[in-house]
Formats: structure tokens, C-alpha cells, sequence
């Protein structure tokens, strides 16, 4: 298996500061009974949901990625709907 490193890895290994991130208890509760996704969170922000056009959500995921599991073109939204 390809193993993903950088400078920020690198560092992390070596520094005498670094923490290594542990989901508190809480959140791990909120994880079982609401849902989530342990990895993306401090990284990704929820911006909105789908409520229509789940074809377009499914064509992005059959998108080709490479062997760091990253789309090989960039995908974008060119458009979204605001609903109140």
C-alpha cells in the first residue's frame, strides 16, 4: 500500500510538540447515534445538503482518482439552488 507523506507527517513524526488528535468521548456519542464522518471533521466544512439530483453526487464519486484516492480532473459545482 502507498503510504501518503509530506513535510507536515515528517514534522509531526519528529516534534517534540505534536499531539496526535483523539475524538473526545462526546463526540464519539454524537458519531453513533446522529452520524458523522471522524475523518473529515477539522478539515472539511458541511456547506449543504442534497435533496435532488443524487445522479450528480453519484457521477462525482465514478469520478477516476489516483493512487492517493484524488480525482485525476478537478470536479467543481458550477451551480447550486439556496432554499429556505
Amino acid at each position: 500500500m502507498l503510504q501518503y507523506v509530506d513535510s507536515i507527517t515528517r514534522w509531526a513524526k519528529t516534534s517534540p510538540i505534536f499531539k496526535r488528535y483523539t475524538i473526545p468521548q462526546s463526540q464519539r456519542e454524537i458519531y453513533k447515534t446522529i452520524s458523522g464522518t471522524p475523518h473529515l471533521d477539522q478539515n472539511y466544512s458541511v456547506f449543504g445538503e442534497v435533496i435532488k439530483g443524487l445522479n450528480v453526487v453519484d457521477s462525482i464519486a465514478e469520478a477516476p482518482t489516483s493512487s492517493l484516492n484524488r480525482p485525476l480532473k478537478g470536479v467543481r459545482i458550477l451551480t447550486v439552488r439556496v432554499m429556505e
